[in-house]
């Protein structure tokens, strides 16, 4: 039997198909329908117009990509051998943004797709967690805008802010404005510990073995409730392979199999278009399905994403709940909400560290549109996971653009060794509710993966 579910409340929406035998699913695959092209828009533009393109590839996550371009862009004055000054200051307003666009997305994603969908298990009462009516769900959405608001101090607007520039930013906050962010991050910090966690930051930062799990409290309580009742700490499971390709003071790069290994061979990422559609209809065929390419690392499928990030990054909690639980949907969702409490931390750190003083812009002397032949590549750690962008110039103007995003990681088809990430993780799924549960574990992004 199969069956065909059209997955919505993600950003786009995704065809799943379950094969099922024995009232489990045995077989899964997701699709893309949607084709939105934005590598091929940016062809034969001038590089400089990737800064205002690639932002609207998506809408929670236009800081990374934003900050993947501008670096990709730099990296390229790397390659030739052209040296470029980025102040301190720009490197931390960078941070700053691409921090807390991920705490806004993680506050949306539990409380706009996660919770409603695992209490739905439970009971068709909502109660506070109903959509546009609960008390927590509007709670949760009003934190989630006070906190983006402290971006947009810097970066002018959001979504879609272009304050990242080759070379800096066009940003200059003043004293006010920074005191304005941290107040604004205060809220988020109030919300974690009275709505979330239950417990103050500082001591869940603390959290480093399985009984802490007893001291939640809130809504982390109240979904550890739900995931053990429901067995969600045994469902979602995959290949439990991780990688995480780019560093931030809070995140380490590095993959794991069988063991960490932290040195990242970019080289090494490949990817195909064997099941992807093509704009050539007569390259189409029965076996292409979805506008998703798939990405390997060394011929492997790797989970990206928050998970991923505590284990390579040595986060000491999470990496003891993977220990019990593995890949799960359990370890999945709280890797994710226990990321928010580290990056609220450290974007209030972050803040502390800007010197007014020092430049946000220094022009590179060499323009873009000057050189003759070149190419760059960058790597962003994203709400989803890691983002890879790689950039090829000639005459002044982009010739090609290449964008790898985290659900193509995650989402994209399987290759003829073996299943993807989040196919493996569906299969075993006993209803239809458990393995939508399973994707959005993963928070499908289809219009990135269709760029």
């Amino acid at each position: 039997m199969k069956t065909v579910d059209l997955v919505e409340r993600i950003e786009g929406e995704a065809k799943l198909i379950c094969s099922w035998k024995n009232n489990k699913v045995s077989d899964a695959r997701i699709d893309f329908l949607n084709f939105r092209g934005f590598e091929y828009i940016l062809e034969g533009k001038s590089p400089l117009d990737a800064l205002i393109y690639t932002p609207r590839i998506c809408g929670i996550c236009g800081q990374a990509h934003l900050k993947a371009t501008v670096e990709a862009l730099e990296n390229i004055y790397e390659n030739i051998n052209e040296k470029i000054e980025i102040s301190n200051k720009a490197k931390l307003l960078r941070q700053i943004g691409l921090n807390i666009e991920i705490i806004d997305s993680h506050i949306k994603w539990f409380y706009l797709f996660i919770m409603p969908d695992i209490i739905k298990l439970h009971s068709n009462d909502l109660g506070i967690y109903a959509p546009l009516k609960g008390k927590r769900w509007l709670e949760a959405c009003k934190t989630a805008s006070e906190t983006i608001k402290a971006l947009a101090v810097i970066g002018g607007q959001w979504p879609h802010t272009s304050y990242m520039n080759v070379g800096g930013v066009m940003s200059d906050p003043t004293r006010m404005d920074l005191i304005n962010m941290q107040n604004y991050l205060q809220m988020a910090v109030d919300f974690f510990e009275n709505s979330i966690s239950g417990v103050s930051l500082e001591d869940y930062l603390s959290f480093d073995s399985l009984n802490d799990l007893e001291k939640l409290d809130k809504d982390m309580n109240y979904f550890k409730e739900l995931c053990f009742k429901y067995h969600l700490n045994i469902y979602g499971k995959s290949h439990n392979r991780f990688i995480s390709l780019a560093e931030s003071n809070l995140f380490r790069s590095g993959k794991i199999k069988q063991k960490i290994v932290n040195k990242i061979d970019l080289s090494k990422i490949a990817e195909s278009s064997e099941y992807t559609f093509s704009l050539n209809e007569e390259e189409n065929s029965s076996n292409k399905h979805t506008w998703s390419k798939l990405v390997t690392y060394n011929d492997s499928f790797f989970e990206t994403g928050s998970l991923a990030r505590a284990i390579i990054s040595n986060r000491k909690f999470i990496k003891e709940l993977h220990k019990s639980f593995d890949d799960s949907v359990f370890t999945r969702v709280m890797a994710r909400v226990d990321e928010m409490a580290f990056l609220i931390n450290d974007t209030k750190s972050l803040i502390s560290k800007i010197d007014l003083l020092e430049n946000s812009f220094i022009k590179p002397k060499l323009s873009l549109n000057d050189i003759e032949k070149a190419s760059g590549l960058s790597v962003v750690e994203a709400c989803r996971g890691s983002l890879y962008h790689k950039i090829d110039i000639e005459n002044g103007k982009i010739k090609a653009y290449d964008v790898i995003t985290p659900t193509v990681w995650n989402l994209g088809p399987s290759n003829k060794k073996e299943k993807g990430i989040a196919q493996k993780a569906i299969i075993g799924s006993p209803n239809i509710e458990i393995a939508k549960i399973v994707l959005r574990s993963f928070d499908v992004c289809s219009v990135c993966t269709t760029h």
